[in-house]
């Protein structure tokens, strides 16, 4: 049995927290095996609780990478105490439909099977991205924050495929159609980037992470078609010649992975090589 420390921050009623720690543990037990034996649960009764603490962790913990995402999300997964971590936001929670809620807690119960190590955070600059920080005189911060991106997007492509290898099926399918539904926001940072080829990359890339979340659901006979549509939708803003891109790197790239993170990251990095060349030759 995985044990699961719960630590609570404001009014966390009982109810709730029985029922996500009876997701969790469910859970745990039909990803057996796996490494898992020691799991914290951070529960916020407010993302706006949350907020100071989290920024606290970060500057104690030396930790700058960060997800636009992140603002505006219900959960939070990290491994930078050495142990793997979820992080819950109870008012956002209740907000979701309830299988979207169900199948956002297994997504972070994936995360701690597969990426709970700081090994996982901990990256190095793969060669391809040097190679383009050298060509197109990238700053290093801007370099970090692109290998970040494409690190989120690998690890949430990494638990898509194992809870749908595992039956979660519908789930997760609901999950990542609430996670297309609305790109109001990624089409205004789009004309917000515009002429700017740092920004341009960076948008660009942090699209992965959606699109990493759908890609193993694409094979679906049920839902593949209409999150495949979905997806589309969710980059329509994009210049053609990117969305090509981004769809090649969903439907051929990620289907090429293997089980080593460290390895898909460098290896989505250099397919990721050529969005930054058409970017910054444009």
């Amino acid at each position: 049995m995985v044990r699961i420390v719960v630590s609570k921050y404001g009014r966390v009623p009982d109810g709730e927290l029985s029922l996500i720690l009876s997701i969790m543990e469910e859970c745990y037990s039909r990803l057996m095996p796996h490494e898992v034996s020691l799991v914290d649960l951070y529960i916020f009764e407010s993302y706006s609780l949350a907020g100071p603490f989290i920024l606290r962790e970060r500057a104690s913990l030396g930790v700058s990478t960060t997800s636009p995402l992140e603002e505006s999300f219900f959960a939070m997964h990290d491994a930078w105490r050495g142990v793997p971590r979820i992080t819950l936001f109870l008012d956002r929670l209740r907000a979701l439909p309830e299988l979207v809620k169900v199948g956002g807690i297994r997504h972070e119960v994936g995360h701690t099977v597969l990426h709970g190590g700081l090994e996982y955070y901990l990256l190095a600059l793969p060669a391809s991205l040097l190679r383009a920080i050298n060509e197109f005189n990238i700053p290093l911060e801007y370099a970090r924050s692109i290998l970040y991106l494409v690190s989120i997007a690998v690890k949430d492509y990494e638990v898509t495929r194992l809870l749908y290898t595992h039956g979660y099926i519908d789930d997760q399918a609901e999950y990542v159609k609430f996670l297309l539904k609305d790109n109001e926001d990624e089409v205004l940072s789009w004309k917000l980037s515009r002429g700017n080829s740092l920004l341009e990359s960076l948008h660009v890339i942090s699209l992965l992470k959606v699109a990493a979340c759908a890609a193993p659901l694409l094979v679906d006979k049920n839902f593949g078609g209409e999150i495949r549509t979905g997806l589309i939708n969710y980059l329509s803003h994009l210049p053609k010649h990117l969305l090509e891109d981004m769809m090649d790197i969903v439907e051929r790239n990620f289907a090429g992975l293997g089980n080593d993170t460290i390895q898909n990251i460098s290896s989505i990095m250099e397919r990721c090589n050529i969005i930054l060349d058409k970017i910054f030759k444009k």
